[in-house]
């Protein structure tokens, strides 16, 4: 299972190099429109695209570095105990949340594939056939993320990681 985690860590630091890819296509088309009045057909989609597969790839990375949106108020002021069953709570609901989204986005991530699905556009993208699909593997990727946590939650248990005693002096 450390696998899962090594390799969602990997991703989630490779994708951010999409950004990077949408700043320079948009930058181009705002030179190309404005500057030398020639706008592209391409680079609108090729920047949705790249955003769009980012935002969804860095979500097993987000999951597996506890870096989501978290409202802790509440989380700080409770004791250990409720603590403990808070995040259980959340791991249970985020791991069925994770499988409605696989299971609903399966069927048709597997047709935009098949029928190699595009937008429509002047460009006419197969960005569907390739979205779509990244749905489902994002979810998969954070649903693998959400077991090893709950995993070394219930191992850990309500009292926190458990260790060895220490050796007799």
């Amino acid at each position: 299972m450390q696998a899962i985690e090594t390799f969602n860590l990997w991703l989630g630091r490779q994708v951010g190099w999409f950004y990077l890819g949408a700043v320079v296509f948009t930058f181009y088309e705002v030179l190309a429109r404005y500057i030398f009045n020639a706008p592209t057909t391409w680079a609108f989609e090729v920047t949705i695209f790249l955003c769009a597969s980012g935002y969804m790839l860095s979500g097993a990375n987000v999951t597996a570095e506890e870096k989501h949106i978290a409202i802790t108020s509440v989380v700080e002021i409770a004791g250990p105990g409720a603590r403990w069953c808070m995040r259980l709570v959340a791991l249970v609901v985020g791991l069925f949340g994770m499988a409605g989204l696989i299971w609903g986005s399966w069927t048709s991530g597997i047709r935009a594939l098949t029928i190699w699905e595009r937008t429509g556009s002047a460009y006419n993208s197969p960005t569907p056939a390739l979205i779509k699909p990244i749905i489902t593997a994002a979810g998969i990727l954070v649903l693998l993320q959400l077991a090893l946590q709950l995993a070394r939650h219930l191992r850990a248990g309500p009292r926190g990681p458990r260790t060895a005693a220490p050796p007799p002096a």
